[in-house]
């Protein structure tokens, strides 16, 4: 059974709290269809509903924005913020001179029993999970309800680099969803800290590692470094389909090397399976990612397996 976690109700009112009253008032209604909250300058208050949009005759204005500005206490180099103890991120545009033109804010939710179908492949198979789809298809929700279940065997032995702090959420304390999982923050920015955190998580605290979107050198070079350790990762990237990541030359390396003009594979790749997120609950497993490779170099299409929530 798919359903929210208990709790969504108390992290969406302290979301409320954040938001100027008048937009507070046109919003909160959705509750759990809210989806996306995006707020421009001197344009019309835009938020998503069951992925549909919505608009509000209203217009930003400075002084909206300031609100939330005050009420998130700031935000970070990479221009996000997040709320204590919820998954929600808040993140803001900025002008030429460094002014504050928009905020959106993403509604996040952890919803638990998505990963259901995956569960034989995750603690039965043993190998590591390449997790490909391109934004919006629910990967990281999909990620966070991995962690849930590889966590119920493993407990704190499963560690998280949490690139953004959206598997975890923002704070101190990682979300209650993820535990007994440990997590693990990289700082800003990720291009030169998430290689050194995944490091540091193989190396000191565990052999079950969760990472969300790997494809700066450094963290390809690291999840190289598990898989020779034995050490088990669960990893995302951005791709429409399988072929899109082996198109991307920063992942060759956890690919087996594959030469593209050559058809053919140097090493095997890092991971043993690959999971393509069709669409929000719908997926394609390929349970030999050596084999769909292969395939894939010789202008074949690899036998996936489908399932769905």
């Amino acid at each position: 059974m798919v359903r929210l976690r208990e709790g969504f109700d108390r992290e969406f009112a302290a979301l409320m709290e954040k938001l100027p009253p008048w937009v507070r008032k046109e919003v909160e209604p959705h509750g759990a269809r809210l989806e996306e909250i995006a707020m421009d300058l001197g344009a019309p208050l835009a938020y998503t509903v069951d992925g549909a949009p919505r608009f509000s005759e209203r217009e930003i204005t400075k002084e909206d924005l300031s609100f939330v500005l005050h009420r998130v206490g700031g935000f970070k180099e990479n221009n996000r913020a997040g709320i204590e103890g919820t998954l929600h991120r808040v993140s803001r545009i900025q002008s030429a001179l460094g002014e504050m033109t928009g905020i959106t804010i993403r509604v996040g939710k952890f919803v638990e029993g998505v990963a259901e179908p995956l569960r034989p492949y995750l603690l039965e198979s043993g190998g590591s999970l390449l997790v490909v789809g391109p934004p919006r298809t629910g990967k990281t929700t999909l990620l966070r309800d991995i962690v849930r279940i590889l966590a119920e065997k493993w407990g704190p032995r499963v560690v998280v680099v949490d690139t953004s702090n959206e598997i975890g959420g923002d704070g101190l304390a990682a979300h209650p969803g993820i535990r007994p999982a440990r997590r693990m923050q990289v700082p800003d920015p990720p291009s030169r800290n998430q290689g050194r955190i995944i490091y540091q998580a193989i190396a000191n605290h565990s052999p079950e590692v969760v990472v969300d979107e790997i494809g700066y050198n450094e963290d390809v070079q690291e999840c190289l470094t598990a898989s020779r350790r034995g050490v088990r990762v669960v990893a995302t990237a951005h791709g429409e389909r399988l072929l899109d990541v082996l198109e991307n030359p920063a992942l060759h390396p956890v690919l087996g090397e594959p030469d593209l003009k050559e058809g053919r594979r140097r090493t095997r790749p890092s991971f043993g399976m690959a999971l393509q997120v069709v669409a929000k609950g719908r997926y394609l497993v390929y349970p030999d990612l050596a084999q769909a490779l292969d395939d894939l170099l010789q202008g074949r299409e690899p036998e996936g397996v489908e399932l769905s929530v």
